[in-house]
């Protein structure tokens, strides 16, 4: 058992969240966000130096084995497999609001729409495993993060008048690079492993997938949010009007509803795709930021081909973190 470890890391994630998140509401000048920010940042390096000097202990038990990453396959692998998923969270973030409070579709019609998403997924990952064996996992994976940006670029120059064609087509092509980055990052993290080490390997890397959830959100939300308030029109409105349209798209299209505004409709789903469009942008951005981390650190000798079936690769990525998301769309 390593007590310290664990409050440590739990200490310094939820105070580095909860920073995120005061800083998308209060915004990123704000004192108190940013010393918040970095206190919890201070936690987690203290996290680590506790378990570097228990991993020295020959008597030690740490949370962590701070050994694998000595392997710089496994290290870059692991973060580079948490890289598409931060990224891919401006969409299922971002997507199923829109469906639900810009277009009027209902929770079944949104899950519907993002099956354009769930097809490129598995096609990327199918496809990354020939790709692998053929041009090997550091030119794979660059171009499945080039990929996943060119689609969320395209992504983030929606705007109201955009139909589900267009929707469906820049989030098949998203949904390809995050397939295929996420099995080959697999593939390189869990390839140099021994058998000894393959199941606590794989336990570190989808604890770094998970933790990163929470950190994806407040980032995205935070930009969302941001631009979201940055773009309304509540001129004329009584404040407590006001308080719920700022509250999000469907508080905002609930009031335009009941006064039957539609200046103020088209003002609350103008605002949500801007900021909308902003998410997908900075999604993009981490995206290209991973493109150029596996160009400079993966080692050329990572694995030639992938360690597990694409399919089991792609699930034990993407099954930790999609409970995240859902229970975030699920608060909003």
């Amino acid at each position: 058992m390593d007590p310290v470890g664990v409050a440590a890391s739990a200490g310094g994630l939820v105070v580095v969240t909860y920073g995120l998140i005061r800083a998308g509401e209060v915004g990123w000048s704000n004192v108190g966000a940013l010393l918040t920010m970095i206190a919890g940042v201070a936690l987690l390096a203290s996290f680590f130096g506790w378990e570097r000097r228990l991993t020295r202990r020959p008597s030690g038990q740490p949370l962590l084995d701070l050994t694998l990453f000595r392997s710089a396959s496994f290290t870059w692998g692991v973060i580079l497999a948490a890289v598409p998923l931060l990224a891919m969270l401006g969409v299922l973030f971002t997507m199923p609001q829109d469906f639900q409070g810009v277009l009027g579709t209902n929770a079944m019609g949104s899950g519907l729409r993002l099956l354009p998403l769930i097809a490129g997924l598995v096609f990327g990952a199918a496809l990354a495993a020939r790709v692998v064996r053929m041009a090997g996992a550091k030119v794979t994976l660059a171009a499945g993060f080039a990929l996943l940006a060119a689609g969320l670029l395209v992504g983030a120059t929606t705007t109201a008048g955009s139909g589900g064609l267009f929707a469906a087509a820049w989030m098949a092509i998203a949904g390809a690079g995050t397939g295929a980055a996420i099995t080959t990052a697999s593939a390189a993290a869990l390839g140099e492993l021994t058998e000894e080490h393959s199941g606590v390997g794989s336990a570190v890397l989808q604890a770094v997938t998970k933790t990163g959830g929470p950190f994806g959100i407040a980032i995205l939300g935070s930009v969302l949010s941001a631009g979201y308030l940055g773009r309304l029109n509540l001129s004329g409105l009584p404040a407590t009007a006001a308080a719920a349209v700022r509250q999000s798209v469907f508080g905002g299209g609930a009031v335009a509803h009941q006064i039957r505004s539609a200046s103020l409709l088209t003002s609350v789903q103008g605002a949500f795709i801007h900021g909308m469009d902003l998410a997908l942008l900075v999604s993009a951005g981490i995206a290209l930021a991973g493109v150029a981390l596996t160009l400079l650190f993966l080692p050329a000798s990572a694995p030639k081909a992938l360690v597990m079936p694409p399919a089991i690769a792609l699930e034990a990525a993407i099954r930790p973190r999609a409970d995240d998301e859902g229970e975030a769309v699920a608060t909003r």
